[in-house]
């Protein structure tokens, strides 16, 4: 019977970490993929979509530009904190490798992230080049740029031990009212997108020890990035003076990831060696279909609420190809997304004759996550969620400044049907705390 060599058996090693190392371009705080929390509008009341009536209309309805008279500038920039804590389940063999054992209700230790975090910037201006008809636009904006990191010697450190995705885009919009009650937008724009991940492989796979070979704790780090087109068909109509209504068609973005993979054997490795090459993986942003609606309850309380559906479903399968290393040519990791969904609503009050510059809003919003608990892993925390929605702006002059806060209650299961490598089977609890600031001025 002939022997396997040192370099071969580590390579199922590798496919597995692999599948796994991949879906780091899956992480999610709402949506699936992106965050809509972007404008203080947004962030305040929960309802854009129907009347954005700031610059953050390139990233929420270009069309809603036709309300911008003028020449105008845009600054918003949001935090996003995490507060969260997993325990997770043992699996074939891990205590032995973990050096840790099982409390008594059957899970490790609880464990919090050391970093779990996220920025949400966004600068805009534009230009009503025709009067009363057409307005243009530009933005640069990050609809995703999430991060987290445990400790090296945690728990987790086999699932997750540093990740983040950072989604910058760069945006042309336009308006034009074709009548007096409607007006038609558009936006292109390009998105480049980098993700980065670090973790240990686990040695044993389908139930073979390979530590022998790779030592306990191999590391694994994979990096990528890729630049795709984005693009957006928008309406904004006013029927009538009290009411106003939005919908957009966000196309499908097909974006291909390269970078560098790489596996260091371990220090308690019988032999040193590093296992390096490249992958290209196929990440999908889904179509979405947006709507909304506003309503002037008085002329100074307004409601308004929207929905947001990403097309989920077509993503079945991540697919990833390597070069470089033998015996290693393609993977896949299964998704088996479903669709999903955002309902969201409302209240600004405005313009009272006591503070005439002063808007202050509320609202709430109901985010589906598209993940099965099957699929989620620790380096794809995807949850649906339950936020609350609060905020001002205050004009005066040319200028408006806004502030914003939103909590997020995330819906965290219990999974005991992990398919993931090593079983991402957990149970915990988080929340999600969102600050926004933003600035505006009417050159």
């Amino acid at each position: 019977m002939a022997l396997m060599s040192s370099r071969v058996l580590p390579l199922m090693t590798l496919g597995a970490a692999l599948c796994a190392a991949a879906s780091v371009g899956d992480r999610a705080v709402a949506g699936g993929f992106g965050i809509p929390e972007i404008g203080v509008r947004r962030t305040g009341m929960a309802s854009v979509i129907g009347r954005p009536d700031d610059l953050s209309a390139i990233y929420h309805n270009p069309a809603g530009l036709a309300l911008q008279g003028g020449w105008n500038l845009y600054l918003s920039m949001g935090v996003s904190l995490v507060d969260t804590e997993f325990r997770l389940l043992p699996w074939d063999q891990s205590d032995r490798f973990l050096g840790a054992t099982a409390e008594a209700d059957g899970y490790y230790a609880s464990v919090r992230p050391s970093r779990a975090m996220g920025v949400i910037p966004m600068i805009a201006a534009s230009a009503e080049v025709i009067p009363s008809r057409l307005v243009l636009g530009g933005a640069v904006y990050v609809g995703n740029a999430t991060g987290a990191a445990f400790d090296e010697d945690a728990v987790t450190r086999y699932h997750l031990i540093d990740g983040y995705v950072v989604a910058p885009q760069a945006v042309l919009a336009a308006s034009y009212r074709v009548a007096d009650s409607l007006a038609l937008g558009a936006s292109v724009g390009v998105l480049n997108m980098r993700v980065h991940g670090k973790r240990e492989v686990f040695p044993v796979i389908n139930g073979m020890d390979v530590s022998m070979l790779t030592g306990s704790s191999p590391e694994l780090i994979l990096d990528g990035s890729g630049w795709a087109p984005t693009w957006m068909l928008a309406a904004f109509g006013r029927p009538h003076p009290r009411v106003s209504w939005g919908a957009t068609v966000t196309g499908r973005v097909d974006a291909k990831l390269t970078g560098p993979v790489e596996i260091t054997y371990s220090e308690d490795a019988p032999q040193p060696d590093v296992l390096v090459g490249t992958q290209t993986t196929e990440q999908l942003l889904p179509w979405a279909f947006m709507g909304g609606a506003n309503f002037d309850l008085t002329p100074h309380i307004e409601i308004g609420s929207e929905v947001r559906y990403w097309l989920y479903r077509q993503y079945k399968k991540q697919h990833t190809d390597v070069t470089g290393i033998f015996l290693v040519r393609e993977l896949e990791t299964m998704k088996n997304y479903r669709d999903s969904w955002q309902v969201s609503g409302g209240v600004r009050v405005h313009d009272l004759p006591a503070a005439p510059g002063l808007e202050l809003m509320l609202g709430t919003h109901f985010d589906r996550t598209p993940a099965p608990p099957q699929t989620v892993t620790l380096d794809q925390p995807t949850f649906s969620h339950v936020g609350l929605h609060s905020g001002l702006r205050y004009r005066t002059g040319r200028y408006r400044f806004g502030a914003s806060y939103i909590h997020y209650w995330y819906d965290i299961p219990t999974i005991e049907n992990s398919i993931t490598a090593p079983p991402s089977n957990i149970r915990g609890s988080g929340a999600n705390n969102i600050f926004t600031a933003s600035v505006e001025a009417r050159l």
